[in-house]
């Protein structure tokens, strides 16, 4: 089964609770605690530079990216920096992590960011096979 729904965490009516569960799964050495998520979790909604959006399948979260952008002047303009992006294990390989990534560069093209930028050494494979490299220009 694939991904059936994307959405921006902001332009839908969205608590914070469900997330959290997703967000612990992330592999951090500093898990965050119940203050700090709920303190971060509100900046990003409220910060027109962050993005937040959220996977479902059948009514249960599979998958979150976040991120943000902000000016550059490496790439001559903005850039939309992906924070996190995670896919319950059991459903990578389905479609999850390409779609949040689409709906990601859809934001920044929309955005006018200049370049996409992430940092990872474990995912790179899953990078590659979306066309990334050592950067990624919008046209």
């Amino acid at each position: 089964m694939f991904c059936r729904t994307v959405r921006n965490c902001k332009s839908s009516r969205f608590g914070k609770a469900p997330l959290l569960e997703l967000v612990r799964l992330f592999p951090t050495p500093t898990p965050p605690g119940d203050v700090a998520y709920a303190n971060a979790f509100r900046t990003k909604l409220s910060d027109a530079a962050s993005f937040l959006a959220v996977a479902e399948e059948d009514g249960k979260l599979i998958g979150y990216i976040c991120g943000y952008c902000h000016a550059t002047f490496y790439a001559g303009g903005n850039t939309a920096w992906v924070d996190e992006i995670l896919v319950n294990s059991d459903r990578r390989g389905h479609g999850v992590g390409r779609a949040l990534m689409a709906a990601f560069e859809a934001w920044a093209e929309l955005n006018s960011r200049s370049l996409v930028s992430l940092a990872t050494a474990g995912a790179s494979g899953f990078y590659e096979q979306l066309g990334y490299g050592t950067n990624r220009l919008f046209s």
